[in-house]
Order: C-alpha cells, then structure tokens, then sequence
C-alpha cells in the first residue's frame, strides 16, 4: 500500500519533531527503548511544554499504536497527530479538520475544528509520551514488497519477529504476539479455568497469540511495560484495528465490584476463574473506577460521532463507536491495558502506592463481516478512499481522552477502592 510508514519512516518523522520543538518535544534515545529482534526502532517522544501558569505536578499519559504489525492506521494517524499538535500549538492555533468526502461511497464528512484552548492545556498541563509504533520489526515485515505467493502471510502477520524456538522450520512460528506477553495473568494456563474460560490466547509458536516463552520477554514489551512505570503512566490508550469499539479493563474476566478477593492478585482463584460465559468468578474493580472508565469511554465514542460524523446520516451511521468492557470482546491475558491498570493494584499490595490508573483499548475502523457499512478496509485499509476517516476518528479519541485527562486535579498515590466505598 502506497504511503504506509515503515519503522524508518516513523523513526525519521519522530526525530525531525523533536529536532523542530525541542522546547516542548523530547525524543526517546537507544537506552530509552530498545530495537526488536530483527533490529527495526522506531521510539517514542514526549511532549511537554513548561510555562509560567504549567502545573507543578502532571498526569503522566502514554498512547501507543503498532503493537500488532498488519493493523496498519494506527501509527501513521498517532505520527500525524502529533504533528498537527505541535504545529499548532507553536503557532497558538486553533486545528481545523476539514471536510472529506469518501470517494467510494460519496459519503461527506464535515470539517471540525479543535479549539486552541485544547491544544494548549494538553501541551502545557500533561506529561504526553506517544510511542506510535510498538512493533517496528513486525510492521516492517507486514509492509516489505514480496513475491504474490508470500503476500498473505505478510499482509496478515500479527506478531513480532523473534525467531522461531527450536530452529522450527514452519515460518508461522516466529514471533509473539507483543499483546498476549504483558505480566498479567500472562500464564494463562495456571491462572484460568481453560476448560471454560475461553482465553484467546496460546502456547503454541505458530499460533497468532502465542504468548511467548515468559512474561515480558519480548523487546518490544519490555519497552512499553518499562515505560509504564518508569514515566509513571496513570492514563493510556492502545490503539488497534478493527471493531468500532473502545475498550476499558478488564479484559481477564467479567468486572464486578463487590468482592475483592475475586482478583489476579489473589493465586487462591487459579485454575478457576471462568470467563465471562460462567459465573463463578468476575474480577474486582472499584465500583467508581468502573463507572469513570464508561465515561471516558463514552466521551471519546461522543466526540467521534459528533464530530467526525458530522450532520450526515450515511456518516453518523459509520461513526458509531460502542463502549464496551475489553472482556466481552473476548477473554485475553498478558494485555498491554490490562497489564497497564492492574498495576495500580499490585502497587497498593507492595505498599508503594501509585496514582489511580485507566486503561483502554481502541479498535479503530468497522469490520467488514458486519456488511458494506462497516468495511473500511479490515488491517489495511486503503490508504486514500478509507484511511482519511479512521484517521480522524483515532485524533478525536485522542483529543477527547487527553482534554478530559488535562482537566483532572493530579491525585495523590492511592489504592483501589474496597467493595462499598463512596
């Protein structure tokens, strides 16, 4: 596909922000973020800018893409947001989306406009990390200029690129699935019912989500989870494809907020927590937590619908995100924004309490099953006639979630909330 970035391509886009507002934009260095196994990085930057009226103390906020290769709009939209971010924000502008009509479909699009006020709150009042492209070595193989007999096998590669275990032969069986090897519940084995729990998850290399050979043993892994904790992340975003769907923890197993021994923490519940088809077990969440991360869910479907949708019916209809908890999906363990929200649980049981934490999961672009409204292309959507809209669709996710993120007082460190607390 004409115009999909590769890792070098990322990376070059990366360092000519940094280089061009070095006064807010900070680059990831080789210490920072380390390549895949076949070598590619592409990295992440900071954007911060510090002035007389800044706050002293910042929510930390991480949104990140590319964490499966063949899911292809999610880095260059996160590349060309922060762009549009920074060029406005130099300027003390306002950003105006304009109007697009789908050639295809003739659907049109309204322009939108992203007031200045925004853009200067997010610069100024968070501590933004944007990685857009987790898997550099995976995507680099799923774009590469192969042969017509090789072309499905990189067009649908989900993994990284670690070699195959054992010198296997069968060329599925390289790479891990980067968003199965995250340390949570990563053994899912030991930690579900497997029998029931239905976890989309395996053991086996050749399978799409083989979870690897141990918790966090993969690059591109350590690179997320490490930045994580070393930035302090209370709020992330992982951007995906495909569903038309925004996803908030957990992704383990049903929520509920009435028992909190029912947790990943608690090893009395392995072998027997069961999915979200039974009901012997359901995992703890605060019951504010839960309701807070509906709402930012829905704040973000809201401005999508409102904005990108525009006053036509054909584009409202195709601007319909759903809010859903990541479970119902289906089960996963080892997940980036699970991985991401449960440590602010196994903080508060270590006794070093961090701030509170939310998580979620974008799957940007409808799918094709679902009939002609909602084909936009799949993992690699064209990239005139389709990748304009997803790509307004994942800024407005981002604008809503980083606005909302920017307005909240920065909390003191605190552990999540027992059953029954106001």
């Amino acid at each position: 596909m004409a115009g999909w970035m590769t890792s070098t391509v990322v990376g070059a886009h990366l360092d000519a922000l940094a280089a061009a507002h070095a006064n807010f934009c900070t680059r990831s260095g080789p210490a920072d973020w380390a390549p895949g196994q076949a070598g590619a990085t592409s990295g992440y930057v900071k954007i911060a800018a510090t002035t007389a009226g800044s706050p002293t103390s910042r929510w930390g906020v991480l949104l990140t893409g590319g964490v499966h290769a063949r899911e292809l709009a999610p880095p260059d939209a996160l590349v060309s947001f922060l762009e549009k971010l920074a060029t406005a924000y130099l300027a003390s502008s306002a950003i105006t989306y304009p109007s697009w009509t789908d050639p295809v479909n003739s659907i049109a699009y309204d322009s939108f406009t992203i007031p200045w006020p925004w853009v200067r709150k997010v610069v100024e009042s968070l501590d933004l990390y944007v990685a857009p492209l987790v898997n550099p070595d995976g995507r680099d193989f799923a774009l590469a200029p192969v042969s017509a007999a090789e072309q499905e096998l990189h067009k649908e590669w989900r993994k990284n690129r670690r070699p195959a275990p054992g010198g296997n032969p069968n060329p599925l069986a390289v790479g891990v699935d980067v968003n199965r090897n995250f340390d949570v519940v990563w053994d899912f084995n030991r930690c579900f019912d497997v029998a029931h729990a239905d976890v989309h998850s395996s053991t086996e290399p050749a399978d799409e989500t083989y979870i690897g050979p141990s918790a966090e043993s993969e690059p591109e892994t350590k690179n997320v989870a490490g930045l994580l904790r070393s930035k302090e992340i209370s709020f992330y975003i992982d951007f995906h494809a495909f569903s038309r769907d925004i996803l908030y923890s957990w992704g383990l197993d049903t929520n509920q907020s009435t028992d909190a021994t029912q947790t990943f923490t608690n090893a009395a519940w392995d072998h027997r927590r069961d999915g979200i088809h039974n009901a012997a077990y359901a995992e703890y969440i605060p019951a504010i937590d839960d309701g807070v991360h509906r709402a930012m869910a829905k704040r973000m479907s809201d401005l999508i619908f409102t904005r990108s949708g525009g006053s036509d019916p054909r584009a409202q209809a195709r601007s319909r995100y759903t809010v859903m908890q990541s479970a119902n999906l289906y089960v996963t363990s080892g997940a980036a924004d699970d991985y991401c929200f449960s440590r602010w649980f196994t903080a508060a049981i270590a006794k070093s309490p961090i701030r509170r934490v939310m998580a979620f999961t974008i799957e940007v672009g409808g799918d094709p099953k679902d009939g002609p409204d909602h084909d936009e292309g799949g993992f690699t959507p064209n990239y005139v006639t389709q990748y304009p809209k997803l790509e307004r669709e994942i800024h407005l996710a981002a604008w809503a979630f980083l606005t909302a993120v920017a307005s909240l007082s920065v909390e003191a460190p605190s552990a999540p909330a027992p059953p029954g607390s106001p």
